[in-house]
């Protein structure tokens, strides 16, 4: 399983370039991708950056906020259309984003705003045979922050994914399994098809509705079941890369070079064990 380093682990304010170059030089096998870099320099500079470090394509975003004001909506779809042509040149299928888990909204209400606000986007990655995958969040004080619950474990948000198009799927975190109460067990029952990225992570000890979405450790440094979770992905049929996505409240000391390597160096010894 490849292992991706992504820009909250390390490189946050880094150009693509300098990003890619940061992950080769720590030892990952791939990076996560800035496709508007990809869109200005063209899907061979693209291609050509990450073969000139023998680096896999991670995962990469939309490039709009599709949850604000409903008139960019269409601008920000042929935006994504640009970039989708961009990754489809390139065979980096992979677009996510993040689900919020709490709303002034009724569920009944934010679910179809999602599908409101996602459908374009589903379709416009459809044309050009790329994926999108839905990233449910899970801590406690996150599903508390608004006045309404809304989706927060896999198998919900599945069917979310469901209703947006045969090209949607999920993006599974370790963190936000082990914040949902999950057991890693339910990884295996989802296709293998609706699994678009996995990102992973652990969490220091404590009860549940008191995990910190921005209190992330390295894999093998908590307490999650990170040998469940890598054998679920594997079970479940997924052979996509693995992104380190490591949160935290405050900057780090460390240098970036030296969290990517801390980052890597903990995540192998962990899929060493699974």
């Amino acid at each position: 399983m490849k292992v991706c380093l992504n820009r909250a682990t390390a490189g946050s304010g880094l150009q693509l370039p300098e990003f890619v170059e940061l992950a080769a030089l720590a030892g990952f096998d791939g990076a996560d991708v800035d496709m508007a870099w990809g869109m200005v320099q063209g899907s061979d500079a693209l291609a050509a950056l990450y073969a000139k470090y023998k680096l896999a394509m991670g995962a990469w975003g939309i490039p709009f906020d599709w949850r604000g004001d409903i008139s960019g909506s269409a601008e920000g779809v042929a935006l994504l259309a640009k970039h989708a042509k961009v990754a489809a040149a390139v065979a980096c299928d992979s677009c996510c984003t993040w689900i919020m888990p709490s709303s002034e909204f009724p569920l009944h209400h934010n679910w179809h705003f999602h599908l409101q606000r996602l459908m374009p986007i589903a379709k416009a990655l459809a044309d050009h045979g790329l994926r999108l995958g839905l990233e449910f969040v899970s801590p406690y004080h996150l599903r508390r922050m608004r006045e309404h619950e809304f989706v927060y474990t896999p198998m919900a948000m599945l069917d979310l994914a469901a209703e947006l198009g045969d090209n949607c799927g999920l993006l599974v975190d370790s963190f936000h399994l082990h914040a949902a109460g999950e057991p890693m067990s339910v990884l295996s029952h989802i296709p293998a098809n609706r699994l678009v990225y996995a990102h992973i992570n652990d969490a220091p000890p404590g009860p549940l509705d008191q995990v910190h979405d921005r209190r992330r450790l390295a894999p093998g440094k908590g307490i999650i079941d990170l040998k469940g979770f890598v054998q679920g992905l594997k079970e479940a049929g997924y052979r996509g890369p693995v992104s380190v996505e490591i949160l935290a409240e405050t900057p780090r000391p460390e240098s970036a070079l030296e969290l990517a390597r801390h980052a890597l160096q903990a995540t192998k010894k962990t899929l060493e064990k699974a």
